[in-house]
């Protein structure tokens, strides 16, 4: 990732690595599971192969993406709720 304009909490993303050991991992900036997606993901989504589970993954959707343009990430800062547990959601 390198910083991209919007001072230090905007990224251009260079890759993304589904759920790596902490050891393994590229940087210290998780995926928290909220995007504004254009339409061509879709397109990248039909064009993958089954990944993890036997499932489409949109990790692997995205990093087919970043092939044909660039995808930006923002860093949060903020209370974080997680939707897989009750209370968060």
């Amino acid at each position: 990732m390198s910083h991209h304009g919007g001072g230090d909490r905007l990224y251009r993303i260079r890759n993304l690595v589904e759920k790596p050991k902490a050891k393994d991992a590229p940087s210290n900036l998780a995926i928290i599971g909220r995007y504004v997606l254009t339409p061509d993901v879709f397109r990248s989504l039909e064009t993958i192969e089954p990944g993890s589970g036997g499932e489409l993954q949109l990790t692997d959707g995205l990093k087919h993406t970043l092939r044909s343009r660039p995808i930006y990430g923002y860093r949060f800062e903020g209370t974080r709720y997680d939707a897989g547990d009750k209370l968060g959601f």
